[in-house]
């Protein structure tokens, strides 16, 4: 997990066992200026719903203060659990009309 202002890039498991203390490690990141405006995703090797929940938290958390929070390479799974969810289109994560999962990296 790096944080360079802008841009933090998170990696590694992001499940149910981890989530807790991603969320504690960042919680006082989320409350101060600037917030990241981006959160790279693209070392993520797996993660569950609970990351999704965790995502969303920080984008509303953004949202209170004004600043939009982009999720920028997020694992495949992570993006299917969304879809299924109904969650994609809030994330950024909906695809283009026609476009299917058709097993492509993404």
């Amino acid at each position: 997990m790096t944080d360079s202002g802008e841009t933090m890039w998170l990696e590694g498991q992001m499940t149910a066992r981890e989530v807790p203390a991603l969320e504690r490690h960042y919680r006082d990141r989320f409350k101060q200026l600037p917030l990241p405006s981006r959160i790279n995703l693209e070392k993520v090797e797996s993660a569950d719903s609970s990351a999704l929940a965790l995502l969303l938290e920080w984008q509303a958390q953004a949202r209170q203060a004004g600043a939009d929070l982009h999720f920028d390479t997020p694992p495949r799974a992570l993006k299917v659990i969304a879809r299924l969810t109904g969650v994609a289109p809030l994330l950024g994560w909906e695809q283009a009309a026609g476009n299917t999962d058709s097993g492509a990296q993404e």
